[in-house]
């Protein structure tokens, strides 16, 4: 049955023999002979487990037959009170005496007999043979509770091969689970490892949801799709659950007064993964909506699995003091992560990675984040939040490209020797490092408000500091304009990232557009690659 493991320390060897309670005394009890540890053979006796060295004897009962040649003798336990109404056969031998070790008692406790583990249990022995019983001795087991470190997906989905099966993520005491793409036609079990059938788990077919050992069948019949699977070896239960990404994804709560209708909408970043940045005071609580015009099939925390989002019995997500955060939700693996994104640095090569002198980068909209750099070759970097600490660094995603993750991330490298602005959006998990001519003398702004004349007339930025342009301009409602370094030259003219609000771009950049006429102050920093559009 179980098979298993590892947890605590041995225990108290007994050995044990019996006196007939028949009136032809086949039996009596004799001491055991020997045994890792030896207790006296009466009723009463106690035995604790531990999961250490557990191929020592835990139990050994031996016993005299006078009359009994050649008999099979059977080892039988049941539950103290129970006068063997169910009676639990613990094995069959032709000699005097029976032991099992620390690891195959405990099996028997658990699995045969159904008792708690790190439960103390009365339990009653007797021999049998023929018709001849033994008078029934009562002990006290405690058995301990297996902890399993690992444990593996195996079946058609990797050949039925334990040397490729899956490796599931323990998420607590004997609880794991998987992600998995199955098709149609799939089929598989559990192991406690990848080097052999041995203690291989299944579904039991007269319970459904529930895991046995022996007897148990291949768990089978789901359509194609993703599915989150769970196993818990503290309830012997498993669950299987078809992953369905929403096409569209909100954030409602505290922070948009829980309207569904002025609910946040999501960015689709990849398949079944949305991001988003916001801006929270201490105390904000929110959740998520598949749609945002009611509350069906809403989404939130979790209880009983940090990180994990659930659909029933769920709570607001929560906790979090006041600032910036990019809010990720992946239907892939049904979890969420909130990180603080209330600065951004870029550490790497170019300072020796040294993360107390990262290069603070500047904040172009909410969640958006970028820096002219002069780079050489080879130069590696990667970004960090926090100055001075690694925690929660974000490098380039070596599955997407151009996406950045915190995971299993690399550096982002293998740029040319050159001027950049190098920019971080994670409100789409994205990064961008687009090539640049260099910071202009002097900067004039064209635009629609002209027509799109460009001479002479156009209006002048005035430079403010090194790097740094401004301008106050009247526009209308609609105007879009972009910047030129040269009056009457559309040469290297710069625009906003199409990707990133807020990042200058000289590479199929997007004009910049108000919505609303009035006078607008607009700011140029060719030290952090960003610009601002306000209305005055």
């Amino acid at each position: 049955m179980m098979k298993y493991l590892n947890k605590i320390i041995v225990l108290l060897v007994f050995s044990m023999a019996f006196i007939a309670c028949d009136e032809n005394e086949n039996f009596e009890i004799l001491p055991a002979q020997e045994s890792f540890q030896i207790v006296t053979p009466s009723n009463g006796s106690v035995i604790v487990l531990n999961d250490t060295n557990l191929d020592n004897n835990a139990l050994f009962i031996s016993w005299e037959a006078n009359n009994q040649t050649d008999a099979t003798f059977n080892v039988e336990a049941a539950k103290t009170g129970t006068d063997f109404a169910t009676s639990y056969l613990i094995g069959t031998t032709q000699e005097s005496s029976f032991g099992l070790t620390v690891d195959e008692l405990n099996d028997f406790l658990l699995d045969v007999m159904d008792l708690n583990p790190e439960e103390a249990s009365s339990i009653d022995l007797r021999i049998s043979a023929n018709e001849n019983v033994s008078q029934v001795v009562s002990v006290i087991l405690t058995p301990y509770k297996v902890e399993y470190s690992e444990f593996y997906l195996v079946g058609s989905l990797t050949g039925w091969d334990p040397a490729t099966s899956l490796p599931m993520t323990n998420t607590g005491f004997n609880t794991f689970e998987i992600t998995v793409d199955l098709a149609d036609g799939d089929a598989f079990k559990f192991l406690p490892q990848n080097t052999g059938w041995d203690g291989d788990w299944g579904k039991d077919p007269n319970n459904d949801g529930s895991l046995i050992s022996e007897g148990e069948q291949d768990l089978s019949g789901f359509t194609a799709g993703k599915y989150k699977i769970n196993i818990d070896l503290n309830t012997f239960t498993y669950t299987v659950e078809e992953i369905t990404s929403p096409g569209e994804l909100y954030i409602v709560g505290s922070l948009n007064g829980w309207d569904p209708a002025n609910a946040y909408p999501m960015n689709l970043v990849s398949e079944g993964v949305f991001a988003l940045a916001i801006d929270i005071t201490d105390g904000t609580e929110f959740k998520f909506l598949p749609q945002n015009t009611g509350w069906d099939g809403d989404w939130g925390s979790d209880p009983n699995n940090p990180g994990s989002i659930i659909q029933d019995g769920e709570n607001n997500v929560s906790g979090y003091a006041a600032g910036k955060y990019v809010v990720i939700v992946d239907y892939n693996t049904l979890t969420f992560n909130v990180s603080s994104v209330n600065s951004l640095n870029v550490v790497g090569s170019i300072n020796g990675w040294d993360n107390g002198s990262a290069l603070q980068m500047g904040e172009a909209s909410l969640g958006v984040f970028s820096l002219v750099m002069d780079l050489p070759d080879g130069a590696e970097f990667k970004f960090l939040p926090t100055l001075g600490s690694w925690d929660g660094d974000w490098g380039a995603d070596p599955n997407n490209d151009g996406m950045v993750v915190q995971d299993g991330e690399n550096n982002l490298s293998g740029f040319a020797a050159g001027k950049y602005i190098v920019s971080v959006n994670f409100n789409t998990l994205s990064y961008n490092v687009s090539s640049i001519t260099g910071a202009p003398s002097s900067v004039f702004m064209v635009g629609s408000f002209r027509g799109w004349s460009n001479d002479a007339d156009n209006p002048e930025f005035t430079q403010t500091a090194d790097g740094v342009f401004e301008i106050t301009q009247a526009l209308g409602a609609g105007d879009e304009f972009k910047f030129v370094p040269v009056a009457g030259s559309w040469d290297n003219d710069w625009g906003q990232s199409n990707a990133s609000k807020g990042v200058l771009e000289q590479n199929s950049e997007d004009n910049v557009k108000v919505e609303t006429a009035g006078n607008y102050k607009i700011t140029l920093n060719f030290n952090t690659g960003t610009l601002s559009v306000s209305l005055q």
